[in-house]
């Protein structure tokens, strides 16, 4: 058998130069492709929550008087983390990494896959921010007119809340550096009881999002928005989710990925 150790005398091993050498071209939709692969150059962390969720990676908050129950191993098909709203309105639960690390100038992104059994009176948060005062309330109190609350000052997210006037989901952000501001994401409401993916990812000051119903992309398209965490203010991925009426709502995670390039 060939020896596979003199490849690593040319590029460095498992980079973006690798794999330019191994396949050619820049091409970046063939290196996002690559990226778990490319331990040299990137980060890449992959929660399947196919057992015991793990205090060290995620922590879980849910709203005060005793409704909701936390995000936990659900021995399912596949296995999720479960969480319960409660069927009190405005009751939530909320997932979210143990650790803030991810520094904008390094292009964070995330990947979740999700679902809710009801999304009449429902709303929902999945980005990226700076710790919350509460992490059991969103980091965006204002949708129509953005409103950045909860003791945030950086946040990227896909915001939702059936209670506002724009029911829909937006792309909201704000940056130490600016002011709020949301891009519409179409006119998208989750189908309830139907896995969605939400991909998120953060530049300096800017952030984007492609978000998934079903198998079917939402808007054909990316969304953008002109706004976001200032570089050097560390972030970390976050998913909340609350009831706005009295009807308990059921949500299940079973996927999160977490990615960023490797600078300094």
């Amino acid at each position: 058998m060939a020896n596979p150790n003199p490849m690593y005398l040319e590029q460095m091993p498992y980079s973006r130069e690798h794999a330019r050498a191994m396949f050619g071209g820049t091409d970046p939709k063939k290196l996002a492709f690559l990226i778990p692969n490319l331990v040299t150059d990137y980060g890449f962390i992959v929660t399947e929550f196919d057992k015991t969720i793990q205090s060290a990676e995620w922590s879980t908050a849910v709203s005060a008087g005793g409704g909701p129950t936390a995000f936990a191993y659900n021995a399912t098909r596949g296995g999720t983390a479960q969480a319960l709203t409660g069927a009190t309105a405005n009751d939530a639960v909320a997932i979210y990494r143990a650790q803030t690390f991810l520094d904008p100038n390094d292009n964070p992104f995330m990947i979740v896959r999700w679902k809710a059994n009801a999304v009449t009176g429902f709303s929902f948060e999945i980005g990226f921010s700076d710790p919350k005062n509460d992490e059991a309330l969103p980091g965006v109190s204002d949708v129509d007119t953005p409103t950045v609350e909860n003791g945030v000052t950086d946040i990227l997210c896909v915001h939702m809340d059936t209670n506002q006037t724009l029911t829909t989901a937006a792309l909201v952000a704000d940056g130490t550096t600016g002011s709020a501001t949301k891009t519409d994401i179409g006119t998208y409401t989750p189908t309830a009881d139907t896995y969605q993916t939400s991909i998120l990812g953060v530049r300096d000051n800017f952030g984007f999002c492609a978000c998934w119903d079903g198998d079917g992309l939402v808007g054909n398209r990316r969304y953008s928005v002109a706004q976001g965490p200032d570089g050097g203010v560390m972030v970390r991925p976050y998913a909340l989710f609350r009831t706005r009426n009295t009807t308990q709502k059921t949500i299940d995670i079973d996927l999160i990925c977490i990615g960023w390039e490797r600078n300094g």
